[in-house]
């Protein structure tokens, strides 16, 4: 996807006009009306693509590789590019480019962006297409262990009661989508006939998927079909409050 339609998917999203957009990055209004044109996506001078990339949270990388399309990756998300200075050898100033995560615990990049909260049916995470999250960070981002080698890793909040006692409010999760499910994991799914997203222990039967709450008392099984599963990614990795 080129830079110009990035530009302005994200300035949609955050429903700016091409003046806030313009005002956030800190560069001249005509300036931004020309880089959201697709003739001069190649024309984008670094400084201002740096601005760019700050003023719309994502990485300097994301908005340059026309690999990338929209909407981006968590891992895309809440950084902000630096720039500074070094003297290079013939004495001249050169602009080095760096990327700094907006995360204060020094995760940094390969940190796993914990998105939102998950309870019986209810989050506040958005899901792309695709289903994965979309959006950035909501606090520190966890450290990524160094058997968690899926780049769609994200990491959840557990709020509500439905998974006491195992896992009270509070308990921090780190999800893999690419991780195959087995009966007998937590996982987190979505469900199609409601549109609800759901942290349960799962099981399988020959034509059915039994969804599971610890708080049995509180909480019965939910019976579905296989083909109401839009998506069913397994947790790997817990830490109670």
């Amino acid at each position: 996807m080129k830079i110009g339609t990035k530009l302005r998917l994200l300035r949609a999203e955050k429903g700016w006009t091409k003046s806030s957009a313009a005002r956030s990055a800190k560069i001249p209004i005509s300036s931004y009306r020309n880089y959201e044109k697709e003739s001069l996506n190649r024309k984008l001078p670094g400084k201002s693509a740096l601005a760019l990339a700050n003023a719309f949270g994502v990485s300097l990388e994301y908005l340059l590789d026309d690999a990338r399309d929209y909407p981006p990756r968590p891992r895309d998300r809440r950084f902000q590019v630096a720039q500074e200075t070094e003297a290079s050898d013939d004495g001249e100033k050169t602009a080095v480019r760096r990327q700094i995560s907006v995360s204060k615990s020094g995760v940094g990049g390969n940190g796993i962006n914990i998105v939102g909260h998950v309870a019986a049916g209810e989050t506040d995470i958005v899901f792309d297409d695709a289903g994965l999250p979309a959006g950035g960070s909501i606090d520190e981002p966890l450290e990524r262990l160094p058997d968690v080698k899926d780049e769609n890793a994200y990491g959840l909040v557990i709020s509500g009661n439905s998974m006491l006692p195992g896992y009270p409010q509070g308990t921090r999760v780190i999800v893999c989508p690419s991780e195959k499910v087995r009966s007998g994991d937590l996982v987190i799914c979505r469900l199609n006939s409601t549109g609800k997203v759901y942290i349960k222990e799962i099981a399988f039967s020959s034509d059915r998927v039994i969804l599971k709450s610890h708080n049995m008392t509180a909480y019965e099984p939910v019976a579905v079909a296989k083909e109401d599963i839009v998506f069913c990614h397994k947790v790997v990795w817990t830490k109670r409050p």
